[in-house]
């Protein structure tokens, strides 16, 4: 389901996440097979969160801290309704029309898969007691592509694409570039990071190339064509 939010109110506080105590010895066990298969893996801080609603617009939620291990426990395993996943997402779209996606890399937790751009929420986004999901929009961008936009050049109103207790929470931007610009930024990135953590860049050009994607990033995706075909996106 997608939603069309207006902005986002996501708290954070000290409080244990029932989750993560409800299931700590799955998590740990879980955490050692998973980094057994892929030992690159690393169990960073991030957030999961309780109490998410949907009011007049505005995503609220409280958001816990946790780590990498409970987070991909609760993906690999799915939900028991302690616990809510929220996510930023880029939705870059170049100057010849192409949505920048990225295939992931082997040695990630989504190997393989195709999507925009995007990150799990960190203390890095913290501002004050409240999380800046746009920040993490952006910073996620950056870090994984090396392109950095303005903020002027994303879209007042976030698409929010939801189910089975995730919400990836996106915010469109216009690229100043073309894709094939972005691939040579993105190899150049690498090159003075060492990030690999994206294999390549997939370009999104049509509805029908969006089958690539994984599912709620193809639902974004077609939103986005659908705008675009309306004429509100110029």
């Amino acid at each position: 389901m997608l939603v069309r939010l207006d902005s986002t109110q996501l708290t954070v506080t000290e409080a244990p996440l029932a989750f993560a105590e409800r299931h700590a010895d799955a998590i740990a066990a879980h955490w050692r097979q998973r980094v057994a298969a892929q030992p690159r893996l690393w169990n960073g801080p991030q957030f999961l969160f309780t109490d998410v609603r949907l009011e007049d617009g505005i995503l609220h939620g409280t958001a816990h801290r946790t780590d990498f291990a409970a987070f991909l426990f609760f993906r690999d395993h799915r939900r028991d309704g302690y616990a809510v996943h929220i996510t930023g997402a880029s939705l870059p779209v170049t100057t010849d029309g192409a949505i920048v996606a990225a295939r992931q890399a082997d040695h990630t937790a989504n190997a393989g898969q195709v999507y925009f751009p995007a990150g799990s929420l960190d203390p890095g986004d913290v501002a004050g007691d409240r999380i800046d999901i746009t920040r993490n929009i952006r910073r996620e961008l950056a870090e994984e592509t090396g392109m950095e936009p303005p903020l002027a050049d994303f879209d007042d109103v976030l698409m929010a694409a939801t189910t089975d207790h995730v919400w990836h929470v996106a915010r469109r931007c216009r690229l100043s570039v073309s894709f094939a610009e972005c691939e040579a930024r993105l190899r150049a990135h690498q090159a003075d990071t060492g990030d690999d953590e994206v294999a390549h860049l997939v370009a999104i050009r049509s509805p029908d190339e969006a089958d690539r994607l994984v599912p709620y990033a193809r639902a974004l995706a077609l939103w986005h064509f659908d705008d675009a075909k309306r004429g509100d996106w110029r």
